[in-house]
């Protein structure tokens, strides 16, 4: 009987105070869905990876070389210690005809780095090819599509050039949208690839091969473990080709070496010949003048004998000139021929989405670790504070019930369930919500630029539990604790109304000059204040977590917004920059030359560009950019070298070098300090900074001519143009690339507009989510503002019953309490600038990938457009607490208890 009427009591505190209940409900709701919601969206989007990865089989390490992989290469490669599996394929990138659009043709894999078919079926027949699946929407299986190549030694790689499509696949070595990495054809940039049959290729020699390792079997790729031995097995395979490239170069020299010096032994053999038949003829023609000249008869078949032999030696002549000419530009052929290059990729190196995806999960969690933290913070002690009231509300029923004879546990029952149904029932539905709704719009917004689908939801009944135990905690024990409390009293005192906390003087009164000219109004409003010291730090607190999160919100979404026009409208100037090949003949120069000084382009520098490498404290290797332009007085219209903060500009000089802010803040490195980068042949050099220039994406080295001999130790050599075009649109920017590649005497292409697309795709990804995040601040802000003013409202009820039969109007009534709250909105907004400034800072430091700079500052209108929201919000519930005081009780409100 008695647990009837205790829950028949629980059931009416529900119903007779629903806001509260709703309150205590939206608050937990908050808490939870953010806080596990952010827990869960990385190691989900991490599964995903994982699960597609370990499914295709993706290889540990690709190796591929310049000029194939030959018996020789193959040999060594399998020789490596510790290899398990190895397999060996071709490709070859081809043109969409009558496009710039580049593909790569892949043969199909048995085992390793396999397609996930999305439509169709997997090529088995020649002419047949399955596309890549982003294709889908501008081709449709059974369609004909038409390739061009590039001829190879004069000759094909690819049996034919016209296949039909039977399937759309996805790779699972490019899971990056927008990145499917270099190429010599087209506009130097891939887009895309497909899958042939194998005997499609006529070429002696494989050009990939995919391996996988025993020690690496079974470990998850996000392990230490398993990038440790990545890298280690890498270092094996490097080492175990590192004599190859003069091994390949010597063994492709010696047989056309020997063919060409045959040829000039042989044309020697032919000139000496020459020369005996012209010593005959010669001797012939003087014998015949000297006959002539004593009047002996002389046979007209003999001069003309001797004529037709001089016209075969000039024939003769005429083919050796030739054939030595061939001779000697085959000649120069070879020695232009160049040691094959071999790359040895892990995952991170050889699949640019792979590590930028993982970077995206990895984000997430530092957000997780702060974002909801913060806003759980906020509910919790919110909802910390309405039990407490609560309680509080309940004192003569707690008088009653302990008088009708329920002992002290029952009447603890009664709030102990009421905390257990609000705030876990809030609990659930946030945990539900937290573990579908906010992980699959994570997910979302980071795979439009990645080919990952099909999220795999996971439920971690840790973070679950954590926030269960949280949430209850903070509804359950404070009531409980009060509850105790208050049950140490007798039933008598119970059903007396606690005294309210007695006035004092405030140091404002001691003011004379400014306490004089205060109305009433205001002077009780600066009472109460400082009466209610706690409700007044709650506002403070709830107002200033819910302007921080806002400013953090808003301030991340600025400070990756506009980073694309300042990177490439305020630092670089130039469009592209043109990498020219290490060998070119004198007409392959002029060739170059003459398009350089096109009416197409706007105008160019030449520069030495070099790509260097660096290892971090964290062992994580860093790609740098090294420009050295020939003339340095002219390298400010192609880049500006300046100071973020001051907006100096930054000279090149010859005593140290200037590198980009991110990468300085990577090595924690400042002016006057020096660091060490790495080449290609793994050769060590010493730099001096002497300059941290802005720069929001990529790494960046800088130097004069002279610091470049210094530092190599070798005289400077322009191997590179960077090009400024008439016309920059993308349209333009890819047609003259594909101009420029067009070119022999040009190796390589690097637009600009690639790394804008990339800029651009992230920031579409961040800005998802941070816009889920604001709404969440939103909400939360709302709930927090009207629980504060709720409870002021209930605790102060007979002093504005009080007021309103003394005949105020509705009007100063609300303006009597809400002024107060109004006040400390305006504390707690600007206390929030402060606290979002520093979530901001810590934000953008760890959520930034390691070659992106978000730009630190925060703009007015961040904080104008938080501080808006948060009052909007508080005089939007002012209207609700206006309408809750017109319909107060007066007389009921001020009845004596007793």
């Amino acid at each position: 009987m008695a647990k009837k009427t205790i829950n028949k009591d629980v059931r009416r505190s529900i119903t007779g105070s629903l806001g509260r209940f709703l309150s205590i409900f939206s608050l937990m709701v908050l808490g939870v869905f953010a806080f596990v919601g952010l827990k869960v969206s990385g190691p989900n989007m991490r599964a995903t990876a994982e699960h597609f990865y370990t499914q295709h089989r993706l290889a540990d390490l690709t190796v591929t070389s310049t000029l194939g992989l030959d018996d020789s290469d193959q040999k060594l490669i399998k020789a490596t210690s510790g290899v398990k599996q190895v397999e060996f394929g071709y490709f070859r990138d081809v043109l969409l005809k009558g496009t710039h659009t580049s593909l790569r043709l892949f043969s199909p894999p048995q085992d390793l780095s396999t397609y996930a078919l999305q439509a169709g079926r997997m090529p088995t027949q020649m002419g047949e090819i399955a596309l890549d699946y982003l294709y889908e929407g501008q081709f449709r299986l059974g369609d004909t599509i038409d390739f061009t190549e590039e001829k190879s030694d004069g000759n094909y790689i690819l049996r034919q050039h016209s296949f039909k499509i039977v399937g759309f696949v996805k790779s699972s070595e490019y899971v990056d949208k927008n990145d499917f990495g270099r190429t010599t054809i087209g506009t130097g940039q891939l887009n895309g690839y497909g899958v042939v049959p194998k005997n499609t290729f006529d070429s002696p020699v494989y050009m990939i091969a995919r391996m996988t390792f025993t020690r690496m079997q079974g470990l998850s790729i996000y392990d230490v473990r398993y990038n440790d031995l990545a890298s280690h097995y890498q270092t094996k395979v490097e080492n175990q080709l590192k004599n190859q490239p003069e091994n390949r170069l010597k063994a492709l020299k010696t047989k056309p070496q020997q063919q060409i010096d045959s040829a000039k032994i042989e044309l020697k053999q032919k000139e000496q010949q020459i020369a005996q038949q012209k010593s005959q003829l010669e001797t012939q023609q003087q014998q015949l003048t000297a006959a002539e000249a004593t009047g002996l008869p002389v046979s007209p078949e003999m001069q003309a004998e001797i004529d037709d032999g001089q016209q075969q030696i000039k024939q003769a002549q005429a083919k050796i000139t030739t054939a030595q000419s061939d001779l000697q530009t085959k000649q120069e052929a070879l020695n232009r021929l160049v040691a094959p290059v071999y790359t040895v990729n892990n995952r991170k190196d050889g699949n640019p989405g792979y590590q930028s995806f993982l970077d995206d999960s990895t984000r997430i969690d530092t957000l997780s670790n702060v974002f909801p933290v913060v806003l759980f913070a906020i509910a919790l002690l919110v909802s910390l504070t309405t039990m407490t009231r609560f309680v509080e509300e309940e004192r003569s029923n707690l008088g009653l019930l302990k008088a009708l004879g329920y002992s002290n546990r029952q009447i603890h029952q009664k709030f102990i369930i009421y905390g257990l149904v609000s705030s876990g029932s809030g609990a659930v539905v946030g945990t539900i919500l937290g573990h579908t709704f906010l992980p699959i719009a994570v997910f979302n917004a980071y795979t439009a630029s990645s080919t990952f689908s099909n999220l795999r939801l996971t439920f971690s009944v840790f973070w679950t539990i954590v926030a269960f135990l949280i949430a209850i905690a903070c509804s359950v024990l404070p009531a409980y604790w009060v509850v105790y409390q208050e049950l140490r009293a007798a039933p008598a005192q119970l059903f007396l109304a606690k005294a309210p906390k007695a006035g004092s003087r405030i140091l404002l009164e001691k003011i004379g000059f400014i306490w004089r000219r205060m109305s009433f109004t205001y002077k009780v409003t600066a009472r109460n204040l400082f009466r209610y010291k706690k409700r007044m730090l709650m506002t403070i607190f709830g107002v200033a977590g819910c302007t921080a999160l806002l400013v953090m919100g808003f301030g991340i979404r600025d400070s990756i917004s506009g980073l694309a026009s300042r990177q490439f409208g305020d630092i670089l100037h130039y469009d592209m920059i043109a990498v020219e090949q290490e060998k070119m003949s004198n007409s392959e120069r002029d060739e170059l030359d003459k398009k350089l000084n096109s009416d197409t382009i706007a105008s160019h520098l030449s520069v030495h560009f070099e790509q260097l490498t660096k290892k971090t404290d964290d062992n994580e290797t860093q790609q740098i950019s090294m420009i050295v332009p020939n003339q340095t007085n002219h390298f400010s219209q192609y880049v500006t070298l300046r100071n973020r903060i001051s907006q100096k500009k930054l000279p090149l000089t010859d005593s140290g070098a200037i590198i980009s802010e991110k990468l300085s803040d990577l090595l924690n490195a400042k002016v006057g300090d020096y660091f060490t980068v790495e080449n290609a042949d793994h050769k060590q050099f010493k730099i001096r900074i002497s300059g941290i220039t802005e720069m929001y994406m990529g790494h960046y080295l800088f130097m004069s001519p002279i610091e470049y001999q210094h530092v190599f130790g070798k005289s400077f050599a322009a191997n590179a143009q960077l090009i400024k075009l008439t016309d920059s649109k993308e349209s333009n920017v890819r047609e003259q690339s594909a101009k420029l590649m067009s070119l022999p005497a040009v190796a390589a292409i690097s637009q600009n507009i690639d790394m804008r697309n990339t800029i651009d795709a992230f920031m579409q990804g961040m800005n998802s989510v941070m816009f889920v995040l604001i709404i969440c601040a939103i909400l939360l802000a709302v709930v927090v503002i009207y629980n504060l003013t709720n409870i002021n409202v209930s605790e102060r009820i007979r002093e504005l019953s009080t007021i309103k039969v003394l005949g105020f109007y509705d009007r100063e009534v609300t303006m009597y309490i809400y002024r107060e709250t109004i006040l400390l909105s305006f504390i707690g907004i600007f206390c929030g600038f402060g606290l979002g400034a520093f979530f901001h800072r810590f934000i953008i430091e760890q959520v930034a990938p390691d070659l992106v700079m978000f730009n630190p500052a925060l703009l007015w209108t961040n904080l104008l457009l938080s501080a808006t929201i948060t009052m909007a919000t508080t005089l939007a519930l002012s209207l609700f607490v206006h309408f809750k005081l017109k319909r107060v009780d007066m007389l009921g409100a001020l009845k004596s208890i007793d």
